[in-house]
């Protein structure tokens, strides 16, 4: 159903991004050997990944880092051990996994218990299986003549982990060519920061990565979006009530998905559409306080934006109003680039002059409210 809030993994209730999922598809296919899935949150990424791999029938080791960043405030070697042996059980549901449990029977520091995996080393050690398990799991691709794909979602998060990921992904692009690398990132700069790409010291410098950009739906594609789902539950909504959602909530999908889901619980009303502005202000204003935490200029930027001063000298007037001082521009360069990293604030030309905006419409009320 179009209007589950989870994340899709069945194609049928998957809405369009067929070119996107074609993209993915032929990257792998072609032995792209890393793939970065690029967008704002709530856009779609992780449900284009699962369902492109399931439709596909290719075989995946799935790991939510941001999940996990979530739980710890960090990415431990204890949690990225039980992350992938979580995710390498997943497997057991596929036709191919008694085959691959030969494979794994022969990795050190893995015990094999029927259809059962488990890592029976420490996990200090969680390098050395994951060098051991990625040369089987590319030995058994090899073999079968198939690919897999090697999934970090929020892959910017792993910055955060004591253990040198680059390093993996680096080894895994020079010498396993049946494994692809997939990193999905919503806050795209950061993810750029963590891979250092262009920096010489780095370990995946120089290595090209095959992007893929999820982009907002545009107006009639999310007014598509919003009969189909009714549809799938016997409601003819009125245009005038689509049309506005369509225009409230930017083309993002995962708040045309909740803004559907509480219409079809509590009723199709104008009244559903500013609920899911109060509702999703509330999850969000987690990650406003976090940013806040930080400095409270970023809290004043945004205000400022979201109020209507989008230019630089607007935004700088406004802060220096709040903070009863000025800022030096050096100081509110770094805010907004930090801000553009995570995909909150984007950077827009009109009329020959630079502006900036808040990119998710139900955040900007956050902001203010």
């Amino acid at each position: 159903m179009l209007f589950d809030e989870f994340v899709k993994e069945n194609i049928k209730d998957f809405y369009d991004r067929r070119r996107e999922m074609e993209l993915l598809k032929n990257g792998i296919f072609e032995c792209r050997r890393i793939i970065l899935i690029l967008g704002i949150r709530r856009i779609g990424k992780s449900s284009l990944i699962k369902v492109t791999l399931n439709h596909n029938k290719i075989p995946y080791i799935y790991i939510d880092v941001r999940s996990i960043y979530r739980q710890y405030n960090y990415i431990s070697s204890y949690a990225i051990h039980y992350a992938l042996e979580s995710a390498l059980n997943r497997l057991s549901k596929s036709s191919f996994w008694s085959k691959l449990l030969d494979y794994l029977k022969n990795i050190r520091g893995v015990s094999v218990m029927g259809v059962e995996v488990r890592f029976s080393e420490s996990p200090q050690k969680i390098m050395m299986i994951m060098s051991q398990l990625f040369n089987v799991l590319n030995d058994w691709a090899s073999d079968n003549r198939s690919k897999i794909a090697l999934v970090f979602d929020e892959a910017q998060y792993l910055r955060y982990s004591k253990i040198n990921f680059r390093s993996i992904i680096a080894y895994i692009y020079d010498n396993l060519p049946y494994i692809t690398v997939i990193l999905s990132g919503s806050e795209v700069g950061l993810l750029h920061d963590f891979l250092k790409v262009n920096d010489p010291r780095s370990e995946l410098y120089g290595r090209y990565m095959y992007e893929i950009v999820l982009k907002r739906f545009n107006r009639e594609q999310s007014i598509d979006f919003l009969y189909k789902g009714f549809q799938e539950y016997g409601i003819e909504p009125p245009v005038d009530i689509i049309e506005e959602a369509a225009n409230a909530f930017g083309g993002i999908v995962g708040w045309l998905v909740y803004f559907g889901r509480l219409s079809v619980d509590r009723g199709l009303s104008r009244e559903a559409i500013i609920e899911t502005f109060i509702r999703g202000s509330k999850l969000v204003k987690e990650e406003l306080f976090k940013l806040y935490e930080r400095s409270p200029r970023y809290r004043y930027v945004l205000e400022a934006i979201a109020q209507g001063n989008t230019t630089w000298s607007s935004i700088k007037k406004y802060i220096t109003a709040r903070e009863l001082k000025p800022i030096y521009d050096s100081a509110l360069y770094e805010i907004l680039l930090t801000l553009e990293k995570m995909g909150i604030v984007e950077k827009i030309l009109e009329k020959g002059e630079i502006k900036y905006r808040i990119v998710d419409p139900v955040l900007q009320y956050a902001v203010t409210h």
